[in-house]
């Protein structure tokens, strides 16, 4: 299962390549980078949660069922959130702003906002569609770059309502939760549905 389609992150990466591979900026150009990196990051987030719904949808038997599980306040919600009191536009701002920042920065920042915000999705379909005994199971990317706490929770399965906890005493309802931002950063683990 991919978080999201390939395209979306490379298309990203793409224009952040563009704009960092000029050494100089002027003012407006800075100013036309920052704008349309919100817009970007925005977009991003919004495919990604949208992919989150489908996927839950899926798991739960009902990608033919004609009512609507996209709650547009919770996508707002899961889109804007504060982390460490900063949305994922404010910390990507922060690399627009420095010229020493590479694009693999803002690579980071982008995937793994757009992994919470995919789970956020996982776990917002499950509330609203109100069916009983839901489950949720943690997956990983199934690679020697999976880290080792995340490789513990691997295939662990919970009602979809309660918390996955690590060995290291962390614990989050979904990858991207957690209150340890190393367990968050760069985290491509997702959750998947179980409908008993």
């Amino acid at each position: 299962m991919d978080l999201m389609p390939f395209d979306e992150l490379n298309n990203f990466r793409e224009f952040v390549t563009a704009y960092k591979a000029e050494p100089y900026h002027t003012e407006q150009e800075k100013k036309q980078f920052r704008d349309d990196l919100e817009d970007y990051i925005e977009w991003l987030l919004i495919e990604a949660y949208t992919y989150g719904n489908v996927q839950a949808r899926a798991d739960l038997g009902l990608l033919d069922d004609e009512r609507e599980y996209l709650n547009a306040d919770k996508m707002r919600e899961a889109v804007d959130k504060r982390i460490a009191d900063k949305t994922a536009f404010e910390r990507m701002a922060e690399y627009a702003d420095n010229e020493e920042s590479t694009v693999e920065d803002f690579q980071r920042v982008a995937e793994t906002d757009a992994t919470r915000v995919y789970n956020t999705a996982v776990l917002d379909t499950a509330e609203e569609t109100g069916i009983q005994g839901v489950k949720k199971r943690w997956n990983t990317a199934g690679d020697d770059r999976v880290r080792d706490t995340h490789e513990y929770l691997y295939g662990m399965v919970v009602p979809y309502k309660q918390d996955f906890y690590t060995y290291d005493g962390d614990h989050a309802p979904s990858p991207g939760l957690f209150s340890m931002p190393e367990n968050n950063i760069n985290c491509r683990c997702t959750i998947s549905l179980i409908r008993e």
